[in-house]
């Protein structure tokens, strides 16, 4: 991971006044055209159709400094909405999740983002232009649920990739896009993803555990609205 150090020329700002400048300049740039800036979860998004893209603006201070780190996401609502009335996520929750994303690190570009108070024009540029290289890689990948198909279920089926063995939105997730693209490869998907949940079953992962009850219910709605 390698850390920027932003230096700024807005003297005796806070954490805070420091993020509200570098988010207001954000809006102008004209990648992120089309934009909306949400303030609770501190993320620029745009949806379009089924269709959104965002960029989580994740930050906090460490040791008097502004840390900034960006997670650049894809949500087609059509894997999602579905699952709403199973969800152990509030709502709110649900609704943000996105259906795959990344840090900096994932697209091996740099991480975190360390911010002074010193040459703020010179180190802005510098995150500005990883956040746009970043949103073009993910945003340009991920334009379709076949391309979605593609990089995120096809790598496991020839045995490139392998299946998380931690958390359960992902199970949920993978069985739809599945379901919807790719019919005839369902059930082998099925298949290698029902063993992936016995297998953290087996070791008590905490989050599958709770879903293992209505397992069987939940894919079975799943698989009727989506036959």
């Amino acid at each position: 991971m390698v850390m920027i150090i932003f230096h700024s020329k807005f003297f005796n700002m806070t954490n805070t006044e420091i993020f509200n400048a570098i988010v207001e300049r954000l809006k102008t740039e004209p990648f992120l055209s089309g934009f909306k800036f949400r303030k609770r979860d501190s993320t620029f998004f745009r949806q379009d159709g089924d269709l959104r893209q965002s960029i989580e603006l994740d930050h906090w201070a460490k040791f008097g400094l502004l840390i900034i780190y960006p997670i650049y996401g894809v949500r087609f609502d059509i894997l999602l909405k579905w699952f709403e009335v199973y969800s152990l996520k509030t709502l709110q929750a649900q609704r943000d999740t996105p259906s795959v994303d990344f840090t900096g690190n994932m697209l091996h570009k740099n991480d975190k983002f360390a911010i002074t108070e010193d040459d703020f024009e010179q180190r802005y540029i510098t995150l500005r232009d990883l956040l746009e290289e970043c949103t073009n890689m993910v945003f340009s990948a991920y334009t379709s649920l076949q391309n979605m198909y593609n990089l995120e279920i096809i790598p496991i089926l020839k045995g490139k990739k392998q299946l998380p063995d931690v958390g359960a939105d992902w199970v949920f997730r993978n069985l739809t896009l599945t379901r919807i693209v790719s019919p005839h490869d369902y059930e082998k998907m099925k298949t290698l993803i029902l063993s992936q949940v016995r297998f953290m079953a087996g070791r008590n992962e905490p989050n599958i555990i709770e879903y293992i009850p209505r397992l069987d219910e939940i894919i079975e709605a799943m698989e009727k609205k989506f036959q």
